[in-house]
């Protein structure tokens, strides 16, 4: 079917720096992002899924809530300038499937709030809580589920313009609460993204098993690499199926780049994918000699991973726009740089990172002494 005519004309207003330079930046600041969102929503799970069970160590237990409200407001502020290139670079996309999904997008304020208290009430009032703390915390599970959920139908929508006239005729104006479930990659992108953040948080969990402050607790800290362990291999080995199952799920044009039909896709597929068994290995291998020489490769190469698979999913998007709205060209946008301002923006961005590393350095002594 057509698209042209239901995409909408580029912004008046030049971009303020080249295509490939913005999303450049996206990249960046989306892998950025990513740390702290996997161990917030990891660690959500994994207190919601003990909690339901009624089988949580409390020393694990401690160790989520003392860092959970630190990345849940990290999650948050890295967000916005991912979110913000986003906008710019692909606006005529981003914006009509914002709109189309309406009260749905508009819900996601709601849900970061209400998850927002939900997690500081569980840290910090969970005895006067009682009985209600299992039901707060997995409801701020929920919620923060929600927004991925949310997040994952704008940008499997925004890819698909040939799906926006269907959308809003099959709603009434005025009770536009659309969701993307006409698209088969929906679910399977959702389970990929949340199995990911629960590995990410098993293998941190697992990493801080071994380190030398951990290991001073002795059994308590073999229970964390044991655990860990658990919570990043089993989620990636899921990942090994619901993968696939995510990109062949795509047309047959687009999956077929990804197995040799483009010579950069394959290699980037390929790589991530390598990355991780490698990391799994070394997990593995960490249960039975040398923890802290095997934890720290298989860190590292997770951390391959996700550089790699974010990659991934910008030649994704890349490769859908190219399908469904070959007529539009990001190459052709009006671009009148303001190298100024952006200068400005990787200062601060540097100078950020910079005090976010010595924030933690100075959490973790903390932690440190308290223990």
């Amino acid at each position: 079917m057509p698209t042209s005519g239901f995409i909408p004309s580029p912004e008046p207003i030049p971009l303020p720096a080249p295509v490939w330079l913005l999303q450049g930046l996206l990249l960046v600041t989306f892998l950025v992002h990513l740390v702290p969102m996997n161990l917030t929503l990891g660690g959500l799970v994994f207190l919601s899924l003990g909690e339901l069970s009624g089988r949580i160590d409390e020393t694990m237990r401690r160790w989520v809530i003392g860092y959970l409200p630190i990345t849940t407001a990290f999650t948050i502020t890295t967000g916005v300038a991912p979110l913000l290139f986003l906008q710019v670079t692909y606006g005529q996309f981003f914006f009509p499937a914002a709109i189309l999904i309406a009260w749905a997008w508009l819900a996601v304020i709601i849900a970061l709030l209400l998850g927002y208290y939900g997690i500081y009430a569980y840290a910090w009032a969970r005895e006067r809580l009682g009985r209600w703390r299992v039901w707060v915390i997995v409801g701020s599970t929920l919620l923060l589920l929600y927004i991925a959920f949310a997040f994952n139908n704008v940008i499997t929508l925004m890819v698909t313009p040939f799906r926006w006239w269907m959308l809003w005729q099959e709603t009434p104006p005025d009770r536009h609460f659309n969701l993307n479930w006409w698209e088969p990659t929906l679910l399977p992108r959702f389970a990929h993204f949340v199995l990911a953040a629960v590995a990410f948080f098993g293998l941190t969990m697992a990493l801080y098993g071994v380190i030398p402050v951990a290991r001073r607790d002795g059994d308590g800290a073999a229970t964390f690499h044991r655990t860990g362990v658990r919570w990043f291999i089993v989620p990636t080995l899921l990942n090994y199926f619901v993968g696939p199952l995510f990109l062949l799920l795509h047309d047959s044009s687009v999956w077929q780049k990804f197995l040799g039909g483009d010579g950069v896709s394959t290699a980037s597929l390929a790589l991530g994918v390598g990355l991780s068994v490698v990391g799994v290995i070394a997990a593995a291998l960490s249960l039975r000699m040398h923890p802290l020489p095997m934890m720290l490769t298989a860190f590292g190469a997770m951390s391959g991973t996700i550089v790699t698979m974010a990659s991934v999913r910008f030649l994704l998007r890349q490769h859908l726009l190219a399908l469904h709205a070959p007529a539009v060209r990001l190459s052709d946008l009006p671009v009148q740089p303001q190298w100024g301002i952006i200068a400005l923006f990787v200062v601060v961005f540097a100078t950020g990172l910079a005090v976010t590393a010595w924030m933690v350095r100075q959490l973790q002594r903390a932690f440190s002494a308290r223990g």
